[in-house]
């Protein structure tokens, strides 16, 4: 049997039960966390729709969603699946199929339970807010991201910027994509070049060891035999005696060269092979780190819109339904800082034949960032690139859009598939009858 509560009904009666009271009691808080600790997370399939890529790429693995695949039965054409086609499965199944959906939401609970019992003593959004941002610092993100989503007290706020540092993440991660490749092959030549090395080292190390035995071996041998001598004869005198001492000698030497070199092959044998474990270390994290971000690089790919022919006509009322228009802005004003300028006029077509108003400012090139403050007066969204603007022009982005309570998009790349990307989902919100996008 399940029991839902009125969240709205229930903090009104909170309310008129205490409405005598100046401050609440320190019992009544621990009631309150008490309530909160018996509140189960947030069902997937009751979260945006939007969200499920990043939440489903961020919090689960790939050796988890193969084991949810083989859990659930799910079988694919073809002797071998893709990762990214795995993933693509979970994340449009995910909120259709009741199925997966459970079978989804009941390994993030598992997996993540030590960390949900922790969060669900949070009384207060600050609080939730304050530890999301400890958690970006300490980069450590995937488990606090579901929590956060699934949090009876989070708000549509701080869903939406904990969503959008993840996206963010993504890109960033994405601009080091060439040079950790780079790197990444350069290492696997030096690793096995070191490796060549160290197997000299050792041999040249297994020889002199076996010289080093060899001259013991001798001095030993004089020894016993000067010891030997001086028992049967009378001392050897003048010549004999000194030629045994200066082989003697000899030997000595050679020995503690021997040893010296010994020592010194056995410090540079110590050093590469912790070089070598560096660089195979270094080697699996930028594997790792390719394998995520072509997988990142695939989904974001196959939510590209392909443009529609012909251009959208509305007059920005009521948004019309799937008949008129697939990715109608509803003559909503987007205003794009930064990007290249030879690409301009293609934003202006893209965003124009969507039924959308075109701004742009070159994001303080030539233009003033006094004059991006009145574009941002007029616009409805702000869209930048985050590998083609300064960090000055973002900076001021974030500042005015917060005065003015816009919405901001950074997008991957200057390029349009980049911008069709990051508008399709504001735009096929004007897709449902008598609905506007939400673009706040």
């Amino acid at each position: 049997m399940m029991i839902f509560f009125d969240n709205n009904n229930h903090s009104q009666m909170s309310i008129d039960m205490c409405k005598d009271c100046e401050k609440p009691s320190s019992d009544s808080k621990q009631k309150g966390k008490f309530a909160l600790s018996r509140t189960k997370p947030t069902p997937i399939w009751n979260m945006d729709s939007s969200w499920m890529c990043s939440l489903i790429g961020t919090c689960l693995t790939i050796e988890e969603l193969k084991k949810l695949q083989h859990r659930n039965k799910v079988s694919f054409s073809g002797s071998k699946i893709s990762d990214y086609k795995l993933h693509s499965f979970f994340v449009k199944t995910a909120m259709t199929d009741k199925k997966i959906g459970r079978s989804i939401q009941s390994m993030l609970e598992r997996k993540y339970r030590l960390l949900w019992k922790k969060f669900i003593l949070i009384d207060s959004v600050e609080e939730l807010e304050r530890e999301w941002e400890n958690a970006l610092k300490e980069g450590d993100i995937a488990g606090p991201y579901w929590v956060i989503l699934a949090h009876p007290l989070v708000t549509q706020k701080l869903a939406n910027n904990a969503f959008g540092e993840v996206h963010m993440l993504s890109h960033l991660v994405g601009a080091t994509n060439r040079a950790d490749l780079k790197t990444m092959r350069k290492n696997e030549i030096e690793i096995d070049k070191l490796r060549d090395e160290l197997e000299r080292t050792r041999y040249e190390a297994w020889s002199r060891g076996t010289i080093i035995d060899r001259l013991r071996k001798e001095l030993g041998a004089e020894k016993r035999l000067n010891l030997e001598a001086s028992k049967k004869t009378k001392p050897l005198a003048g010549k004999s005696f000194e030629s045994l001492k200066a082989t003697s000698n000899r030997l000595r030497d050679a020995l503690l060269m021997a040893e010296n070199d010994k020592d010194m092959l056995k410090s540079k044998l110590e050093r590469r092979a912790k070089r070598i474990e560096v660089l195979e270390i270094e080697r699996e994290h930028l594997i790792q780190q390719m394998t995520q971000l072509e997988t990142e690089s695939q989904v974001l790919e196959s939510v590209v819109p392909t443009l529609a022919g012909e251009k959208c006509e509305n007059d920005g009322g009521i948004c019309p339904g799937e008949d008129a228009c697939p990715y109608d802005l509803c003559q909503k004003s987007v205003l794009y800082v930064g990007g290249r300028a030879t690409l301009v006029s293609r934003y202006r077509g893209v965003i124009e034949s969507w039924n959308g108003k075109f701004l742009h400012h070159d994001g303080g090139l030539e233009q003033s960032f006094e004059h991006l403050g009145g574009l941002l007066e007029k616009a409805d969204v702000v869209v930048f690139p985050v590998d083609c603007v300064s960090h000055a022009a973002v900076e001021h982005i974030k500042r005015r859009s917060r005065q003015y309570n816009k919405r901001m998009m950074a997008v991957r790349t200057a390029g349009l598939g980049s911008l069709m990307s990051g508008l399709q989902n504001m735009a096929q919100q004007s897709r449902q009858p008598n609905k506007r996008p939400n673009l706040n």
